[in-house]
């Protein structure tokens, strides 16, 4: 488990860098932005969701950390895609998504995160499935416009 936490922080780097600082020139452009930005953002839900998996067999101190590392992660690529200028109308819509599901994911791991700190998950089966919606429609975007 702490090899595959220590890859997808350089992966989220790696896509950051390369799929969300330029400017999109067209809408082809920004569905590639789009489709990095759900990738890194699945990626570090994916991650979250090992975790929660784990949870029994995880310390409290090292859940935590995986916890907040994936949403500051995801806060991050969202952050990142949003401040991309959409070059079009119809880039609209997929902003409002990538954006919505990337704050939305979010905020699923920080109220994951203040669980843990509190007196652990209350109900990490239910966790796994919030995760795993949140995963596989990222992973839908990325498909689509990857």
């Amino acid at each position: 488990m702490r090899r595959a936490a220590a890859v997808p922080p350089v992966l989220l780097a790696a896509l950051l860098l390369s799929g969300c600082v330029s400017p999109a020139w067209d809408d082809h452009d920004y569905g590639l932005k789009a489709a990095a930005t759900a990738e890194a953002a699945a990626s570090g839900v994916e991650l979250a969701r090992q975790a929660v998996r784990g949870a029994g067999r995880l310390t409290t101190p090292y859940l935590k950390t995986l916890l907040t590392q994936a949403a500051d992660d995801v806060g991050g690529v969202g952050d990142q895609f949003g401040r991309v200028q959409p070059p079009s109308d119809d880039s609209d819509r997929l902003r409002a998504e990538v954006t919505g599901l990337t704050s939305a994911a979010e905020d699923e791991l920080r109220g994951l995160l203040i669980e843990v700190r509190r007196d652990g998950l209350h109900d990490p089966a239910k966790a796994d499935r919030e995760l795993g919606d949140l995963a596989r429609r990222l992973r839908a975007i990325e498909e689509t416009y990857g």
